[in-house]
């Protein structure tokens, strides 16, 4: 979102961008960069501070299956969420003076992210355009915005594509777990996948409805549901590439925006102290598991099974890592000298370096982008959230090989897989390729989505780009009342032909 921010402030647009802090680990962020944006900052009281998450909130994310299960995300992922996002959403509601000064602003555009739909109701995590953005779904459509773009910094949320009125993307997209898709999957993989879409996409529902329950009470019921709210936005940006993802049906309203943040003028160039460690060894791998999982809370035997794998190769390659905490004792205690951590690197332009030859990642969307767009070959260990589906949506490009985060204490079996893709010169061409189709996109997303969000901010809500079939009901989107009539026709037929048997075969006894 603050990317967003950023590009929409640099083409002369007035920006504001409204930011409640709801985890602790994220308020002193550094993201926005454009000195025009105009930034409300908005806080806990102390009663809701005891509800933010923990900086560790994660840390069992090595080991547990609870983030990528759809059980789970059906059984504790909701109440987590809503726990989470609860206070700061009523503080918000409750707070008069805030909703009147953002009415008054009289913003031409929200741009709403749809993981926290209190936005969107209100206008929480949104900024705004005169030409906007950091506010939530509820909240735009509670200020009586006079256009709303909906956003999903991910590249996909299955919960929110049937409210916009896209088709099913049963057999088109695989679940995560999935061995195969398309005209090769068996049974199993079909099951899965069905599986995923209506159990997985559930457990989103289930916190969307709670948030929507708990805005109506706080709001008289002066508030849409969060469906009929997407039903009605002007746009959909979807963080994700058509050239890179998986293909999918979509409607025109669904703008895709994946890459516009990967500026292909930005300075890559690496600091001079780069320049000896990048040389010291033929190779150098870059080792980054992002920062909502951190490294320093793997389990011990995992660290120490990554500090096998290093000293393995500690001839030949130099390995960057990522790390938070620089005094971990134990870890230091493991590590080879080809070992080189810092809890911060440059991480773009190591991948743009062509000595650096192989990126082992978490695959959060931000380096799955950066990766593709950089031509680096990547081993990606998913963690968390949309990490299994953004591994598998570049496994199949050729330049990437998934690995299982419950197998990173087999270091012997990580290793071959890194000596494999060292040596096979494939994965390179593979990811050559990809980034070359990107470079060569004829729309960049930074074009689609600056357009766009012109286009909303000047004309307000389109509704000719609605779906008309997004309003019709069971009988008829099915078609059940015309296969009702057919199976009449076809049931009174056989009716008319069983009684003209009968009478015939009664009048020939007759006659006997």
């Amino acid at each position: 979102m603050a990317n967003l921010a950023n590009q929409l402030a640099e083409n002369g647009h007035q920006v504001t961008y409204f930011q409640p802090f709801v985890i602790e680990a994220y308020k002193d962020h550094k993201l926005l960069k454009h000195e025009s944006i105009e930034v409300l900052n908005y806080w806990h009281d102390e009663e809701g501070r005891k509800h933010m998450p923990p900086a560790n909130d994660l840390h069992d994310a090595w080991y547990s299956g609870k983030y990528q299960s759809a059980i789970k995300a059906v059984t504790e992922m909701p109440e987590f969420l809503f726990s989470a996002w609860e206070h700061m959403c009523r503080k918000i509601f409750q707070d008069a003076e805030l909703l009147v000064n953002l009415k008054e602003r009289n913003f031409d555009v929200v741009i709403a992210e749809t993981f926290d739909f209190c936005g969107l109701c209100a206008f929480w995590s949104v900024f705004c355009l005169k030409l906007i953005r950091d506010l939530f779904s509820d909240l735009a459509d509670y200020i009586e915005s006079k256009s709303i773009i909906s956003v999903f910094t991910g590249s996909r949320l299955l919960a929110i594509t049937t409210p916009l009125g896209e088709p099913s993307w049963l057999h088109y997209l695989p679940a995560p777990s999935s061995g195969s898709f398309g005209p090769g999957s068996s049974l199993l993989d079909r099951l899965n996948d069905l599986y995923h879409k209506y159990v997985f996409g559930n457990g989103y529902s289930v916190v969307f409805d709670w948030q929507y329950y708990q805005v109506a009470r706080l709001t008289g019921g002066k508030v849409r549901h969060w469906k009929k709210i997407l039903h009605d936005v002007t746009f959909h940006f979807s963080n994700s590439n058509p050239y890179l993802d998986f293909s999918v049906p979509t409607i025109p309203k669904v703008i895709p925006i994946g890459g516009f943040d990967m500026d292909e003028t930005l300075d890559t160039a690496l600091p001079k102290e780069y320049e000896f460690i990048l040389n010291k060894r033929p190779v150098t791998v870059f080792v980054s598991f992002g920062s909502m999982v951190k490294s320093r809370f793997m389990p011990n035997h995992y660290k120490e099974a990554m500090a096998r794998m290093f000293a393995e190769n500690v001839k030949n390659i130099t390995f960057l890592w990522k790390y938070e905490d620089l005094e971990d004792q134990f870890l230091i205690n493991h590590l080879p000298e080809n070992v080189i951590l810092k809890d911060w690197f440059p991480q773009r332009a190591l991948l743009a370096d062509k000595r650096v030859k192989l990126f082992i990642t978490h695959g959060g969307l931000g380096s799955t982008m950066e990766l593709a767009y950089a031509a680096k070959p990547a081993i990606m260990i998913p963690l968390i959230a949309e990490q299994p589906d953004n591994g598998k949506m570049l496994e199949r490009h050729g330049s990437v090989e998934v690995y299982s985060k419950y197998d990173i204490p087999n270091w012997k079996k990580l290793n071959k897989v890194l000596q494999k893709m060292l040596n096979n010169e494939s994965y390179q061409k593979s990811a050559d390729r990809l980034a070359n189709v990107l470079k060569n996109q004829p729309i960049k997303g930074r074009e689609h989505m600056i357009k766009h969000a012109e286009m909303a901010a000047k004309f307000g809500k389109l509704p000719e780009l609605t779906p008309n079939v997004q309003d019709m009901g069971v009988i008829e989107f099915y078609n059940l009342d015309i296969l009702f009539l057919f199976l009449s026709v076809i049931l009174g037929f056989l009716y008319l032909l069983w009684r003209y048997v009968s009478n015939c075969a009664g009048f020939k006894s007759k006659l006997e």
